[in-house]
C-alpha cells in the first residue's frame, strides 16, 4: 500500500477505540460496582488496553487522512472493537469460548441480535446491561459516533463518515458531518428517552426499561429475557417496542427536518417511508389474516398483537420476537424472511437492502417495460424525483449481485457443515440482514450455539459485511489500487 500512514492511521483508530470503549464499558462498570457482581474487572480490563494502545499513539503527530486511510479505520474498526467486549465475555466465565463471545460482540455491534447463549437469565445484569449496549452504539454506527465526540482538530473529516452511509442519494442538513453527526445523536438520545419513559410507565422496571430500549431504537434485538420481547406479557410494551422498533427503522435525518421547518408531515412526504409504512400495513393485515384463518389465534386482537409485532421485527429487521412463530403458517414465515431481506428505510439503524433500492429496483423495471414498449424512448433511472448518473447505478448493481451472491455463498457453506436447507439459508439471511433469528434450528425459540468455531466466525463476518452493506469490505482487499 505505497503512501499509506500507518502512523496517522493508527493515531486516529486507536483514539476512536479510546472513545468507544469509554462509552461502551463505563456505564456497566458503574452498574456493577453499584450491584457488587464481582464482574468490575470485565469492563476495567478492555477500557486499559485501549487506552494503553491510544498512549502509545500520543507522540505521533496528526496528519490529515486521505480516502483509503478512512475507509480502512472505517471498515477495520467493525472487525477489530468486537474483540474488546468478547474479553468481557470471556473474563465474566459466562462465555469462555473467545469465538463465542467474538460472534456475540459481532452480533450485538452489526445491530443483528443473533445469540449463542442458551440462558441468558444466567448473566449477571451489568453483563447483560453490557450486551444490550452493543446493540445501542452499534445502531449509531462507530464511526458517526465517534466523530462526533473527536476533537475538530483531528483530521478524520467526510471521508470516514461517507463509508457508515447507506443512502445512494445524501440530502446535507449541515456544511460540516460533525453537526450532521450531533443532529443524528441528538435524536437517537431523544427517541432513547422517551422509550426508557414509556416503558416505566407500562409497568417495566427501569433495568428493563433501559436494556430493551437500548435494542429497540437500535433495531437490535438484543433483551435480557429469555422469552425476548413477550418475557412480561404486556401488550402495551410489546405496542410501544413496536412503535419505537419503526421509528428506529426510518431515516433519522427526517426527524431533523421535520424540527427545523415545524412540518411532521415530512414523514409522509418522503417516498421510502411511504413505501414502508405501506409494506408494514399490508403484511401485518395479510398475517392477521392467515393466523385466524389458519386457527393459530381465535380472536382478532391476538391476531394483530402477534401479527404486528412480527412483521415490524421483520421489516426493521430487529429481531425482537413475543411468541415462537416457528410452527406458524409457511406463507407468513416466507414474508418475515422477504421482509427482512427487503429491509428498513435508508439511514436509519434498520438492516436489509434497504426501502430505496426497492424502489430504484422497481423504477428501472418500469423504464425497461417504457423502453420495449416505446424503442425510440430515452428512459434515465431516478430516485426521489432525482436523476442518477451511471456510476450510481453500476454502483448499486455492484452491490446488489455481491449482496446476493455473499447470501448464498455463506449459506451454502453452512450446508457442508451438515445443516439442513432452512437453517442454512435462513441463518445467512439472518446475518446479512441483521435479522438475527432465522428458521428451523436457529428460529426464535432457538439459538447459534449448535454451529462450529469456523462457521461462527464466517457468520460474524456475514454480520459485519450487511452492516458496512458489502461495498467497502470488498473494497478493502483492493486498497493499494485505491
Amino acid at each position: 500500500m505505497n503512501g499509506f500512514n500507518f502512523p496517522a492511521v493508527f493515531k486516529v483508530q486507536s483514539f476512536i477505540l479510546f472513545i468507544l470503549s469509554m462509552v461502551t464499558f463505563v456505564v456497566p462498570l458503574v452498574y456493577s460496582v453499584y450491584l457488587e457482581d464481582e464482574e468490575i474487572l470485565c469492563y476495567i480490563i478492555p477500557i486499559f488496553i485501549s487506552l494503553f494502545l491510544y498512549s502509545l499513539s500520543i507522540p505521533i503527530k496528526s496528519s490529515r487522512l486521505s480516502e483509503k486511510e478512512a475507509l480502512f479505520i472505517a471498515v477495520t474498526t467493525w472487525f477489530i472493537f468486537p474483540v474488546l467486549t468478547s474479553i468481557s465475555y470471556v473474563l465474566s466465565g459466562y462465555v469462555p469460548d473467545p469465538i463465542d463471545a467474538y460472534f456475540e460482540s459481532v452480533s450485538g455491534f452489526t445491530t443483528t441480535g443473533a445469540s449463542i447463549l442458551t440462558d441468558i437469565e444466567k448473566l449477571p445484569e451489568s453483563l447483560l446491561l453490557l450486551r444490550s449496549l452493543t446493540n445501542w452504539i452499534g445502531g449509531l454506527g462507530f464511526v458517526v459516533l465517534a466523530v462526533s465526540l473527536l476533537s475538530t482538530r483531528l483530521p478524520i473529516g467526510k471521508a470516514i463518515v461517507k463509508f457508515e452511509s447507506s443512502k445512494i442519494v445524501e440530502e446535507r442538513l449541515e456544511p460540516r458531518v460533525k453537526e450532521v453527526a450531533k443532529v443524528v445523536i441528538s435524536v437517537y438520545l431523544l427517541l432513547t428517552a422517551l422509550q426508557v419513559v414509556l416503558l416505566k410507565i407500562s409497568g417495566l422496571s427501569l433495568y428493563d426499561s433501559f436494556t430493551y430500549t437500548f435494542s429497540t431504537v437500535a433495531t437490535g434485538g438484543f433483551a435480557p429475557k429469555n422469552a425476548s420481547a413477550g418475557a412480561f406479557d404486556n401488550p402495551l410494551a410489546e405496542f410501544i417496542i413496536a412503535v419505537f422498533m419503526i421509528l428506529g427503522a426510518i431515516n433519522l435525518q427526517l426527524y431533523y427536518l421535520a424540527y427545523k421547518y415545524r412540518s411532521p408531515v415530512r414523514f409522509f412526504k418522503d417516498q421510502e417511508v411511504v413505501v414502508f409504512i405501506g409494506i408494514i400495513v399490508f403484511a401485518t393485515s395479510l398475517t392477521c389474516f392467515i393466523l385466524l384463518e389458519s386457527g393459530e389465534y381465535s380472536s382478532l386482537f391476538e391476531g394483530f398483537r402477534y401479527g404486528f409485532f412480527q412483521i415490524v421485527s421483520a421489516a426493521t429487521t430487529t429481531g425482537f420476537s413475543t411468541t415462537d412463530y416457528s410452527d406458524w403458517h409457511s406463507a407468513v414465515l416466507s414474508m418475515i424472511m422477504i421482509l427482512s431481506l427487503i429491509g428498513a428505510v435508508g439511514g436509519s439503524t434498520g438492516g436489509g437492502l434497504k426501502i430505496y433500492r426497492l424502489i430504484f429496483i422497481f423504477n428501472i423495471i418500469a423504464g425497461e417495460i417504457k423502453r420495449i414498449a416505446h424503442p425510440k424512448m430515452v428512459y434515465r433511472p431516478s430516485l426521489k424525483g432525482k436523476p442518477l448518473d451511471m456510476s450510481t447505478v453500476n454502483t448499486f448493481w455492484a452491490f446488489l449481485s455481491l449482496y446476493l451472491f455473499s447470501l448464498l455463498v455463506f449459506g451454502f457453506v453452512l450446508t457442508l457443515g451438515g445443516h439442513d436447507l432452512i437453517t442454512s439459508f435462513s441463518a445467512s439471511v439472518a446475518c446479512i440482514t441483521s435479522l438475527g433469528p432465522g428458521l428451523g434450528d436457529v428460529g426464535p425459540a432457538s439459538n447459534f450455539a449448535r454451529f462450529s468455531d469456523i462457521e461462527k466466525l464466517l457468520l460474524s463476518f456475514e454480520m459485519i459485511f450487511g452492516r458496512l452493506e458489502i461495498l467497502p469490505v470488498i473494497s478493502l482487499l483492493f486498497l493499494k489500487n485505491l
